[in-house]
């Protein structure tokens, strides 16, 4: 098969990326502005019925401009929310197709840069799409397949993310090694126990001992930030009056405005409705204000917008400043990196359980790890790599592509399967 025929894409649930061979080459395809990762979000555009992807779609949606705005794509697979249709720009449209137009966006980038058709691919998935739930886990795979085809893929193929991950570092060293892969994206965090043989290993191929994953990601720590940062402000944890007593303010919109896949489902209007016959009630006023607006003006995207900006500086910084200043004039407070970490604390623990659980899968004791390798974008949080770093004290840390590094091992992955 030519080389021009075969690719690795890495659909990620925050950022995805797409591996192409050009002259034999392995190359990362430019997706949005000249950079290889894109945003994993859609806009659709109400007044011009344009669909905008990547880092432009959230742009033109914070700059409020009329439509709709999907984000963290992949967290709807083997959800409810697959067998759904909803309403964009005046029509029904199934979610399956809207995660096909993003795919199909990312297809074609490539295969411009390529000036070629791309047939076969290898794609990304995590270890699990869903905890405990195999029929689930099961559905979310064959759902991206059939969604893929759809796009022209005549063969699409899978590997585990943190495989994939280790891949690209197999190729680029010559030491064998006894690896454990941390990719911590968007949705979820796997772990790989593998046995890397090097790029000069005359055919002989890794070993992988172990695979495990969990359902905590970056987005769940926005969520914590968020719930603990800005909701408070909203009326959350607060009182309401009742027909003879106080009672507490219902917390389910607060959740829901904490998810990317969820905040637009509080935008219907007899919810919105609901919402204000609950906020007259808040004996915080102006708690309730601030909520009626973010409700009614569809601000719950920038407010998760700002979150995650918040949480990329805390891992830069010990202080960082929130604003909220298009909910309220001079809404806005400094949030320290000590308490974000206390507040994402109990998940990163699920991980390190997780990861402990994978030592315990592959057989083999903490000490014979000689090489703890970390990708995707929760990765760079240093309250987790010290957390996971002091779990194998004697083993060298790489710190990979924190966006690529999947999609380079998928196209690899690609080219032996397919080249």
């Amino acid at each position: 098969m030519s080389s021009s025929n075969y690719c690795g894409m890495d659909f990620g649930t925050t950022n995805s990326t797409i591996g192409i061979f050009k002259a034999d080459q392995l190359k990362m395809a430019k997706l949005d502005n000249h950079k290889t990762a894109i945003r994993s979000a859609m806009f659709f555009d109400q007044e011009d019925h344009r669909r905008l992807f990547g880092h432009s779609a959230v742009e033109e949606y914070l700059l409020g401009t009329q439509g709709r705005l999907i984000m963290s794509l992949k967290s709807l697979l083997g959800s409810a929310f697959m067998q759904e249709m909803t309403i964009i720009n005046d029509k029904l449209v199934s979610y399956p197709d809207i995660l096909g137009f993003f795919i199909n966006h990312i297809k074609e980038k490539a295969e411009q840069e390529l000036e070629a058709p791309l047939t076969h691919i290898v794609m990304g998935r995590p270890v699990r799409f869903h905890d405990e739930n195999t029929e689930k886990d099961m559905l979310a795979q064959n759902t991206l397949e059939e969604i893929a085809k759809k796009q022209g893929f005549k063969a699409v193929e899978f590997l585990y993310e943190p495989i994939a991950a280790a891949l690209s570092y197999e190729n680029v060293t010559d030491k064998e090694m006894l690896a454990i892969v941390i990719d911590l994206g968007g949705g979820t965090s796997d772990f790989s126990v593998i046995s890397m043989q090097g790029r000069e290993a005359n055919n002989k191929r890794h070993e992988v001992l172990a695979n495990h994953g969990i359902h905590i990601g970056g987005n769940d720590f926005d969520a914590l930030l968020n719930l603990k940062t800005v909701m408070p402000h909203l009326g959350l944890g607060s009182q309401m009056k009742g027909m003879s007593e106080t009672l507490p303010v219902p917390n389910w919109f607060y959740y829901d405005l904490s998810f990317w896949h969820t905040i637009n489902t509080l935008y219907k209007k007899e919810v919105v409705n609901g919402i204000k016959s609950i906020a007259s009630r808040f004996c915080n006023p102006l708690a309730g204000k601030r909520l009626l607006k973010v409700v009614d003006e569809k601000k719950g995207h920038q407010i998760l917008n700002e979150i995650e900006s918040l949480k990329l500086l805390l891992s830069e910084e010990t202080n960082a400043q929130l604003n909220l200043n298009f909910i309220e004039d001079k809404l806005q407070f400094s949030v320290a990196r000590m308490d974000f970490e206390k507040i994402i604390f109990p998940q990163v623990n699920k991980i390190t359980n997780a990861i402990n659980e994978t030592i315990m899968l592959s057989r083999i004791k903490h000490d014979a790890i000689n090489l703890v390798f970390f990708t995707g974008g929760s990765a760079q949080i240093p309250l987790i790599q010290r957390e996971i770093i002091q779990l194998f004290p004697t083993a060298q840390v790489v710190r990979g592509d924190a966006f690529c590094s999947v999609g380079k091992g998928l196209a690899l992955e690609a080219k032996n399967r397919f080249g």
